[in-house]
């Protein structure tokens, strides 16, 4: 067993989970979804995309606090949860952990999205190869992967990937001021004035489901700590709180990692895509419509740098998100007593969801060959989620020993964040049934 480390620099060495969940974070919310928030709304939205990028990860870090503490997967911690349950081969699930389970549908939707954003831009790389056999392609290598790889083959698979499309965007970001697409101060203060364009609201709460770190990449987050081996521990509080520490360093690397990552991509849709009017995105093109911010900066040629780079960053997060999809379904069957566990069980049944998840994406995305579409169905129901996480965050926190409890300004600030979340998921559902005029 591993003795926690003590020391800053020493913590440092064991971040690892921040790196897969900013691998599933940067592609579908960032290189998708927060240009277009740009080219929709100009810079208006920028303080909404940060309040996005920066209110959940405290949400994270404290259901995390409580795993690590207690060593139980994310759902066998919600199964607790006050309220309706049930009880299948003696296993107990709260309402919460089937409300859960019912989103992986629309979640499957988002996948499609990705795995056809993929294949587009796969299909601009590659003409030969048309769109529908890269979603195919995509989705088999996607499954060959972590069918043959472990924990430490996708984290420095995807170690790679978030540390080259993070600083390409942002010399990219740092080029455009040399360009008539520079971006002022007063364009920067005026997207910090709280305003909201409702006729984008749709987008807009898409954006905030599905930036930085929805509830999906909360839930995902806890077993890579476990993976990781942050609740490796003998019971003893000062270990466990060291581990914690740990965990706050690495969820403080997701924020540092998923910041850097997308607002780069917001700026180059707020300042071009939005100056050449590229929004609805023509034909639904995604990826064509995102080739213009870097073709009118640097020219015709960046078309050759901006495809590869788009491919590699979505191909990262159908990778990071299917992998995720293998641990939480997995614990899903097992926590509500559909499937009884053995010896193996968990092992076997990641390397059939490795397979099946790629499959339902690809047949979502033949069910609707429109990526901006998928995308928004998972992210709105993502920040649907949202209120109900940040509940469980603070009741399970309420469970711990005194000693382990987070301070009284991190419950306070649990709290304005589910008031903001409920709001949200009101305005979710006044858009959608009623409709802004």
């Amino acid at each position: 067993m591993i003795k926690a480390p003590t020391s800053f620099i020493q913590r440092l060495k064991f971040i690892g989970p921040s790196i897969i969940v900013t691998g599933s974070v940067v592609g579908s919310g960032s290189i998708a979804l927060s240009p277009l928030l740009g080219a929709a709304t100009g810079f208006a939205l920028l303080w909404w995309l940060l309040l996005s990028l920066w209110s959940k990860p405290l949400i994270q870090a404290e259901i995390s606090r409580y795993v690590i503490a207690t060593n139980q997967t994310f759902l066998e911690s919600f199964s607790d949860m006050p309220g309706p349950k049930t009880n299948l081969k003696g296993k107990q699930a709260s309402w919460l952990v089937w409300f859960m389970f019912i989103g992986v549908i629309p979640s499957i939707a988002g996948m499609g999205g990705l795995a056809g954003a993929v294949a587009e831009a796969g299909h601009l790389m590659i003409p030969m190869l048309s769109t529908e056999l890269w979603v195919v392609t995509a989705c088999l290598i996607t499954w060959f992967i972590l069918y043959l790889g472990t924990y430490q083959t996708l984290e420095k698979i995807l170690l790679g990937m978030v540390f080259f499309f993070s600083v390409v965007t942002l010399i990219i970001t740092i080029s455009m001021q040399s360009t008539p697409y520079a971006i002022s101060g007063s364009q920067i203060l005026g997207g910090l004035t709280f305003s909201f364009p409702f006729e984008h609201a749709a987008l807009a709460l898409a954006v905030f489901g599905f930036t930085g770190i929805s509830y999906g990449e909360i839930m995902a987050y806890t077993y890579w700590c476990l993976e990781k081996g942050y609740a490796k521990h003998n019971g003893d509080q000062q270990e466990v709180k060291a581990w914690i520490k740990v965990m706050q360093t690495d969820v403080w690397a997701t924020v540092f990692f998923v910041t850097i990552g997308t607002l780069p991509f917001f700026f180059l849709g707020a300042a071009v895509l939005n100056a050449l009017g590229l929004y609805p995105p023509p034909d639904g093109d995604i990826i064509q419509t995102l080739l213009n911010m870097f073709t009118t900066i640097l020219g015709t040629w960046a078309k050759w740098f901006f495809i590869p780079l788009a491919f590699f960053v979505l191909f990262s997060t159908l990778l990071s998100g299917t992998a995720a999809f293998t641990r939480t379904i997995s614990d899903y069957l097992i926590s509500i007593g559909l499937i009884t566990e053995k010896e193996n069980t968990r092992t076997h049944l990641i390397k059939v969801i490795a397979f099946v998840i790629p499959l339902f994406s690809s047949i979502a995305y033949f069910l609707l060959p429109n990526p901006i579409t998928l995308l928004l169905i998972a992210g709105i129901w993502a920040a649907l989620g949202l209120p109900i996480i940040n509940i469980g965050a603070l009741y399970l926190t309420s469970k711990l020993s005194e000693e382990l409890r987070p301070k009284p300004i991190t419950k306070i600030i649990l709290w304005i964040t589910l008031i903001l979340q409920v709001s949200m998921a009101g305005l979710i559902l006044y858009s959608q049934i009623i409709g802004f005029s």
